[in-house]
């Protein structure tokens, strides 16, 4: 599975190379089901010596995401992209891949917490992708994080081109991406507007189930997989960009709509797009209902202020600065100290 994580990693490998650094790129595959294979795959990563390879001095090591933070090293530096989602902010929820495994879940849970804390406090540094996920880590551990953003993967080639009368929603097409919310908004708009989802992934045919459901099969388009181009094609042309995960740690798809000059339209717990959209102002924040939603893009279609919002936002990421050069120089600056 490819999605934001993985392009995260492959832009760091890319912009240290360009630098002149020399880096290897390690990636172990993951099985979190049943939950105690998470502990072997955790054990795989802590007992990987890294201090040096054929002889030579591994100078430091960049971290991402769990369990990926789990290796020990006496320069390690984090930039967090997320700990074990489901034993912490999914906890409880219907995201909650341990919940079925009830007892098994419980002890697997309070051994993540227990390496979390022993882990991450290892770090030389720990930088996260975004505030949101600093502020979870300050929640659920105690463990302070600063916010580290960078320029989404196409940076440079996002463009406007028109407003056209469709919402576009690129993204896995996984349940917490919660794509069946913009589907079922369509049975309540009262503008004249089509969706269409970019992406693959495990719901895309309980999807296609869900528009013949509720008879906007006729407004709902399934691009599957997109190439760059046509992800920017599509972000140039759309009236709007529809971004309504639960609880995403940040998510590229709210920087890439706002530098192709388009408003947002998220949900109050989507949590990592709230961190860039402002309500009526460049997006839209809405309940996560169906019919809350279609009422936010109605008003943006029928007040005609898609294009004031979308430079409004396209303002905000541009003031931002995003920059590789300073990403860069702050991860390897505690590995020098």
């Amino acid at each position: 599975m490819r999605g934001g994580a993985e392009l995260h990693c492959d832009s760091i490998y890319r912009e240290l190379i360009k630098r002149e650094h020399e880096v290897e790129y390690i990636k172990i595959p993951y099985k979190w089901y049943p939950p105690q294979e998470i502990i072997n795959h955790c054990l795989a990563w802590r007992l990987l010596d890294l201090t040096e390879s054929n002889g030579k001095k591994i100078d430091g090591v960049i971290a991402t995401k769990f369990p990926s933070y789990i290796i020990k090293h006496p320069n390690k530096v984090i930039w967090l992209l997320h700990q074990s989602r489901t034993a912490y902010e999914l906890a409880n929820t219907s995201f909650d891949d341990f919940m079925p495994y009830g007892k098994i879940g419980d002890i697997v849970k309070q051994k993540i917490y227990t390496m979390d804390r022993i882990c991450l406090s290892e770090s030389k540094k720990i930088y996260t992708n975004s505030q949101n996920v600093s502020n979870r880590l300050w929640k659920f551990n105690k463990i302070k994080g600063e916010a580290l953003y960078h320029p989404p993967p196409l940076m440079g080639r996002y463009f406007c081109d028109s407003y056209e009368d469709f919402i576009f929603y690129p993204s896995r097409l996984e349940s917490i991406k919660r794509q069946d919310l913009i589907i079922s908004s369509m049975k309540y708009l009262q503008s004249n507007i089509k969706l269409k989802i970019a992406g693959s992934g495990s719901q895309l045919e309980s999807y296609r189930s869900l528009a013949k459901k509720y008879k906007v099969a006729d407004k709902v388009e399934f691009l599957g997989y997109v190439s760059d181009n046509e992800l920017l094609e599509n972000y140039s042309k759309c009236m709007c960009v529809a971004y309504v995960p639960f609880e995403e740690d940040m998510g590229y798809v709210t920087l890439e709509s706002f530098l192709s000059k388009k408003p947002v339209i998220t949900c109050n717990d989507s949590a990592g797009p709230l961190e860039f959209v402002e309500d009526g102002v460049n997006g839209y924040i809405a309940e996560p209902a169906p019919e809350e939603i279609a009422a936010s893009i109605d008003k943006l279609y029928q007040d005609n202020t898609y294009k004031q919002m979308g430079e409004k936002g396209y303002r905000k990421i541009k003031d931002m600065n995003l920059s590789w050069d300073n990403v860069i120089d702050k991860l390897i600056g505690p590995m020098k100290s």
